[in-house]
C-alpha cells in the first residue's frame, strides 16, 4: 500500500501536475488523521471496557465481602443475645434459689461456663484494601457510594482497635477469671475431672455475696449488650451498602 502511493506521488511530480500533486498531498494527509482519530476512538473503547470490567470486578468482590460480613454480624448478635439470656438466668437462679439439684447445679455450671466465650467481629477487607492500596478509588464513579464505602471501612476499623480489642483483654483478664474462680467447687470438679479434690461444695449464698463473681456477671452483661448495640449500627450500615452496590 505504501509503494502504491509512493508511485501515485512520483507520477504526478515527474508529470509536473503540482495542483493534482498538492491535492494528493492534503488527502494522504487528512487519511493520516482519520486513521490516527480512529486508533485513538479504538484505545479509548478499550480503556474504558477496561475501566468498567475492573469497576464491576470491585463492586462484586465488596457485595460478597460485605454480605459476608451481615452473615457473621447476624451470628455475633444471635449470640450474644444468648449470652445475656444466660447472665439473667444466672441471676434469677441466685434470687430464688438456695439450694440446686444435680441437674439444675450442671444447668447452672453449663450456663456459667458460656459466659466465658468471647464474641469478636472481624470484617472482610480485602477488597477495600486493594481498592485503596492501588489508588483505585475513581473507579467507584458514584460519590455517595464511594464515600459509604469509606464511612463503612472507617467504622470497621475502628470499632475493631479500639471496641473489639479491649473487650477481649477486658474478658481474658477479668471477666473469666472472676468467674471461673467461683465455680471451681466439689460438683464443679466431679462432672469435670470426676474428682472433688475435697473442694467445697457450691454454695449460693457465697456466690451472692461475692462482690468479684456478681461484679463479672453484671460487667459481661454490659459489654455484651453495648457490643450488640455496635454491632446492629454496623450490619444496618452494612445493609444499607450493600443496597448502594446492587442499585449502582
Amino acid at each position: 500500500m505504501i509503494k502504491f502511493f509512493r508511485k501515485i506521488r512520483q507520477r504526478l511530480l515527474t508529470e509536473n501536475k503540482f495542483s493534482k500533486y498538492l491535492i494528493y498531498a492534503i488527502g494522504e494527509i487528512v487519511l493520516v488523521v482519520i486513521g490516527i482519530l480512529i486508533a485513538l476512538q479504538v484505545n479509548n473503547w478499550n480503556q474504558r471496557q477496561q475501566f468498567k470490567e475492573l469497576s464491576s470486578i470491585y463492586i462484586e468482590d465488596f457485595k460478597r465481602e460485605i454480605n459476608s460480613d451481615i452473615v457473621a454480624l447476624s451470628k455475633r448478635i444471635a449470640s450474644n443475645e444468648r449470652m445475656t439470656q444466660n447472665v439473667n438466668a444466672i441471676l434469677t437462679t441466685l434470687a430464688t434459689k438456695n439450694e440446686l439439684s444435680k441437674e439444675e447445679a450442671t444447668l447452672f455450671f453449663e450456663q456459667n461456663e458460656l459466659l466465658m466465650r468471647e464474641s469478636y467481629f472481624i470484617p472482610e477487607t480485602g477488597a477495600f484494601k486493594q481498592l485503596d492500596a492501588n489508588g483505585n478509588a475513581s473507579l467507584i464513579l458514584s460519590k455517595n457510594l464511594r464515600d459509604n464505602l469509606y464511612q463503612y471501612y472507617t467504622l470497621n476499623d475502628r470499632n475493631e482497635k479500639n471496641g473489639e480489642i479491649s473487650t477481649q483483654l477486658y474478658q481474658h483478664n477479668f471477666i473469666s477469671v472472676n468467674i471461673l474462680s467461683e465455680l471451681i467447687t466439689r460438683e464443679f470438679l466431679e462432672n469435670k475431672i470426676g474428682n472433688s479434690l475435697n473442694r467445697p461444695r457450691l454454695d449460693l449464698e457465697t456466690l451472692r455475696q461475692s462482690t468479684t463473681y456478681l461484679g463479672a456477671l453484671l460487667a459481661k452483661r454490659e459489654i455484651t449488650v453495648s457490643q450488640n448495640r455496635q454491632y446492629k449500627n454496623i450490619k444496618e450500615k452494612a445493609e444499607n451498602l450493600l443496597e448502594l452496590l446492587t442499585s449502582y
